[in-house]
């Protein structure tokens, strides 16, 4: 039986990414939306010690991508999800079935993660957060550049930037994109443990220093969305803001997030590289996670059995994908 029920559960055997603590879970990366204080996490290695950031006291069972590893009725093979270091698909073999789950994924370069691919399977659990087609991205080396000019430009015109990108994943991409652009980078401690975290694993991340350490005289600060304190940081200091992610498509996120600038460099999978993981993994049934549900009317729309779902069943309905799904029906 496969129910999702606070994640997704394959009978008493395996759950991934449950929304409530569990006693054994499997864990698609170390984003906090994703954990929780599980006693014991089976990840990838990365994925464990970034999550000990998070919380420290669980066992780990580190998962390598490509092996496979069985679990009661359960075959389990952790796949590169290319969203942020360590972040993980799951590919499981289970009741006759092969299952994708994506978890938070990007099909296109990420410089601090092994990329990701396409699997083929019978029932896609596929993270659909940037499921509208509003949300295509310009080319990924044009958005590097982009933020390498926005600090050039404020540091020539005596501007202090300030980038707002989140402690895990998307500030680490900037440092390295910044770093390789010959500036520095003055980041939250936060930020500075996860970054010295993916040089242990070999991403070349440099020129970075903690703000609570080294006043910045140049170079950019890396702050968490949203800052609404920024004037009250060097208050001497004249100060430009980019907001980078993938919700910078939409310009009226400049308001929301009181930036001078938007850079939509995303660790999520784009509208089109949706459709294209479904159109080559050729799945049965398509369960559509987070995000916006005009991509399940599309793709209902091109002949795929696909619904809206939700890893947090609020209703603690616990739904038998099994049961609703003939695979060998017309």
């Amino acid at each position: 039986m496969i129910e999702l029920n606070y994640g997704i559960r394959f009978g008493d055997d395996l759950i991934i990414d449950p929304t409530r603590k569990q006693q054994t879970a499997v864990v698609s990366h170390a984003h906090s939306d994703h954990l929780r204080r599980h006693n014991r996490i089976l990840a990838t290695t990365p994925t464990l010690e970034l999550a000990r950031l998070y919380t420290s006291e669980f066992e780990s069972i580190p998962l390598e991508y490509g092996k496979t590893y069985r679990f009661g009725k359960c075959k389990i093979r952790p796949e590169p999800a290319g969203h942020i270091l360590g972040s993980a698909q799951y590919i499981i073999d289970y009741a006759g079935y092969r299952i994708v789950y994506t978890g938070d994924f990007k099909l296109s370069p990420n410089d601090t993660c092994a990329q990701a691919r396409i699997h083929q399977c019978d029932i896609l659990f596929l993270d659909t957060t940037f499921g509208r087609k509003q949300f295509n991205f310009p080319e990924y080396n044009y958005l590097k550049q982009r933020l390498a000019e926005f600090v050039d430009s404020c540091l020539y015109s005596g501007y202090l930037p300030v980038i707002y990108a989140y402690n895990l994943g998307k500030a680490q991409e900037v440092m390295k994109i910044l770093g390789y652009s010959g500036f520095s980078t003055y980041v939250t401690d936060k930020a500075y443990a996860y970054a010295e975290i993916h040089r242990r694993f070999g991403v070349d991340i440099t020129n970075f220093y903690s703000l609570n350490d080294t006043p910045p005289e140049d170079g950019a600060i890396i702050l968490p969305p949203p800052y609404r304190y920024t004037k009250e940081i060097f208050p001497d200091r004249h100060k430009r803001t980019c907001f980078v992610s993938g919700w910078a498509i939409n310009k009226k996120h400049c308001r929301i997030w009181w930036a001078d600038e938007m850079i939509p460099l995303s660790d999520h999978a784009s509208y089109d590289d949706l459709i294209r993981y479904v159109e080559t993994a050729k799945p049965k049934k398509i369960y559509c996670l987070f995000g916006f549900k005009d991509i399940v009317d599309d793709l209902r729309y091109r002949g795929y059995n696909a619904v809206k779902a939700t890893l947090a069943n609020r209703q603690g309905i616990a739904k038998n994908i099994l049961a609703e799904l003939d695979l060998f029906g017309t």
